[in-house]
């Protein structure tokens, strides 16, 4: 039996505004709701509980999606019993009377109990036609438990979306107004309904898409520039900003006649009223944000800027850094907030996508902090605006993180970008660090591989890769294989590469002493040798081709790209001929990156070399011997 008390009438008392009690309920029911969102992430789905008090239940009570892993931990379940921490009632439906309890916090106190009592479910009638002249049949019940409180008629109205007692119609403070017709919100355009309550805002951390009614006083910290679509019902246009207030932060999007209403309204580290907008799940391929939810403007939403002084409290921006050495440890395409130093940038740079053949411009920066380097890339008009000569401090809010032979990071239209930000210390630290030591540190540079060579990776043959399907994933899989190169095109095994440190790109010989990159659009007298071999390897269940760049080309051939350049460059065709060959038919560790890529409409995998190493003939017998036992029948 449940060794808990439950706190008899709380649920009643929840519904009329008293949402400060720390009630012991029971979860005597839960369901699923799959939301119709397009977001392809777990966090769409919502679970609604029934409660009971030990007397009543109430069915309508959404758990807050930061409480999900409590069900899918089997922690919460049927017959829990649980205290509610933070709760908020919702009116969902004022004609109807239909009102939610939205549960942001609770602790379980007990998972595995037996049904309390024979609740049964909490009428209407105790809701709506109760007006103060007796106390509630609900409340007085069982004379052996704790005293209820007072009804909450006696109690001033809470600043929240509640029910209130007296009426029929279930008022709420969405339609509260001034008594004696003084309604000091003024209405506008001319719609009697188009009010903002500003004595009942309510902060960005609570937003959900089951509110009927509210209002928020935001800071718009980050706004982005019209753009144009076109989708199966034609053309369109949108823009994007972010809302910060004290508790958090939210992404707000307008479409179409909104989108030419409200961005030339909405203006950057200015606060305004906002109310009456859609609220949904947050769609992660858009959007950053440190919120489960996003906000629509729609054809009612009104906003109104604050009087000069009232948003002093309300921070300019919310940043979540991580160090940049941190970025090898989070999964590519997701985005990040970062602060570093810029060590270098490069000259403005043009290309053309293959798949639209439209131009677009782009700089590269070189981002450094006291652990770890990175690139990040700023695309169009960030790129055309940005001046890194003077060394700044730059914070980036909203970056996204790419996945090429090591880490790299690349501005979103919405990323934020601050120069020598003062919300944080971490500015005056690196600024500090920097002028001091850093700009002579060597550190290491994401970009370059070193953390896809540096992870730990499970030993696959050949023939496990391909069977299991490796690299045919959304993300790169990483595996070793036990191999040795059989075949290698030495004839392209090097080429000229752009002098520029950050370029990479092959330049063409012009055959009068000067190269052309195409990339930098520049001409230049001198070039790089860098190697790119296409090498095969082998092992006893098949074959595969792979690339090899950089320090791993090194490793497999003995001697640096310049070097193996000079040879080609002097033609010294039995000299590159024994290097090869002492290549070959050595068996190694290598540590292979397996991504699907699509050629002439043909999806392939590609296997790129990011590490290769000597055979530890100690730890790989061990390694076998550890199969071999797997592989051996249990005794009984």
């Amino acid at each position: 039996m449940a060794n808990q008390r439950l706190t008899t009438g709380s649920l009643l008392r929840y519904l009329r505004g008293n949402t400060t009690e720390k009630a012991t309920l029971q979860v005597v029911g839960i369901k699923t709701i799959d939301s119709k969102t397009d977001d392809p992430s777990g966090a769409s789905k919502r679970y609604r509980l029934m409660l009971s008090d030990g007397k009543a239940t109430f069915s309508s009570c959404m758990l807050g999606t930061q409480m999900n892993k409590l069900i899918e931990m089997d922690s919460l379940k049927e017959n829990s019993i649980v205290r509610i921490d933070r709760v908020m009632v919702n009116s969902i439906d004022k004609q109807n009377g239909r009102v939610m309890l939205m549960l942001y916090e609770l602790e379980v106190l007990q998972s595995d109990c037996e049904r309390i009592g024979d609740p049964v479910a909490l009428p209407l009638t105790d809701i709506i036609n109760n007006n103060g002249n007796g106390t509630n049949r609900l409340e007085t019940v069982n004379n052996n438990q704790a005293q209820a409180p007072p009804p909450a008629a006696a109690a001033p109205p809470p600043a929240t979306n509640v029910i209130r007692q007296g009426s029929k119609a279930l008022p709420t403070l969405d339609n509260q107004k001034k008594p004696n017709g003084d309604n000091r919100f003024a209405a506008k355009g001319g719609g009697g309904n188009n009010t903002i309550d500003k004595e009942r805002i309510i902060n960005i951390d609570t937003l959900n898409p089951y509110m009927n009614k509210w209002t928020i006083k935001a800071r718009v910290s980050n706004k982005g520039q019209i753009r144009n679509y076109e989708n199966a019902r034609g053309p369109g246009k949108l823009f994007s900003c972010d809302l910060v207030d004290q508790s958090g932060e939210i992404r707000a999007t307008a479409f179409n006649a909104e989108c030419d209403k409200f961005h030339s309204m909405l203006e950057m580290g200015e606060v305004y009223y906002i109310a009456k907008a859609s609220l949904k799940a947050a769609n992660r391929q858009f959007n950053t944000t440190n919120n489960d939810y996003e906000m629509t403007f729609n054809h009612d939403t009104i906003i109104e800027a604050c009087d000069a002084g009232e948003g002093e409290n309300i921070p300019q921006v919310q940043f979540n850094f991580i160090p940049i050495s941190e970025v090898a440890n989070r999964t590519a395409n997701t985005t990040c907030d970062v602060i570093g130093v810029v060590k270098s940038t490069s000259d403005m740079q043009t290309i053309v996508s293959k798949a639209s053949q439209k131009e677009f411009t782009k700089r590269e920066l070189l981002l450094v902090d006291e652990k770890a380097s990175i690139s990040v890339t700023l695309w169009g008009q960030q790129a055309e605006e940005f001046d890194g000569s003077s060394h700044p401090v730059i914070a980036f809010k909203g970056i996204k993180i790419g996945d090429f032979n090591g880490r790299t990071l690349s501005c979103f239209n919405n990323t934020l970008i601050r120069h020598d930000p003062t919300e944080t210390q971490r500015t005056v630290e690196l600024r500090v660090w920097y002028d001091n030591e850093g700009k002579s540190m060597d550190l290491p540079d994401l970009s370059k591989g070193a953390d896809a060579g540096n992870r730990p990776t499970a030993v696959k043959t050949l023939a496990q890769i391909i069977a299991e399907g490796l690299g045919l994933g959304d993300k790169p899989d990483y595996v070793s294989v036990k191999a040795m190169s059989t075949l290698m095109k030495k004839d392209q095994a090097v080429y000229m590469m752009c002098p520029e440190e950050r370029c990479g790109k092959k330049v063409v010989d012009e055959n009068n002493g000067s190269y052309r990159c195409e990339k930098c659009n520049k001409t230049y007298n001198n070039f790089k040798w860098a190697y790119m071999v296409s090498a095969e390897i082998s092992d006893t269940t098949g074959a595969q081709w792979i690339t090899v760049f950089r320090n791993e080309a090194e490793a497999l051939l003995g001697l640096t790209a310049e070097e193996f350049g000079a040879h080609k460059l002097n033609q010294s065709e039995s000299i590159i001929e024994e290097i090869v060959r002492k290549a070959m038919n050595h068996e190694r560790i290598f540590k292979l990156r397996a991504k699907a890529e699509q050629y002439n409409d043909e999806r392939k995998i590609k296997f790129t070399c990011v590490g290769i190493s000597d055979i530890d003939w100690s730890s790989h017998g061990r390694r076998l011997l550890d199969e071999i036992k797997q592989m051996e029948p249990v005794q009984n």
